[in-house]
């Protein structure tokens, strides 16, 4: 589990600061970019993360 919530501070770490860049420039198109591709991979890991747990708990109800 320390992995993965390491894993999670730094895929957060990445979006935080990737959205404090565009908020510093937010015509800049390179910033979005960064910041779409941040977020994206965010949210894969926590789909991801929920998927595992939902596995993990319909096991244990068998």
């Amino acid at each position: 589990m320390d992995v993965n919530n390491q894993l999670l501070k730094e895929l957060l770490h990445k979006t935080d600061i990737a959205f404090r860049a565009l908020l510093d420039e937010p015509a800049s198109l390179e910033r979005q970019s960064a910041y779409d591709e941040a977020k994206i991979e965010l949210d894969r890991y926590v789909v991801k993360f929920r998927e595992q747990l939902q596995f993990r708990n319909s096991q244990k109800t068998r």
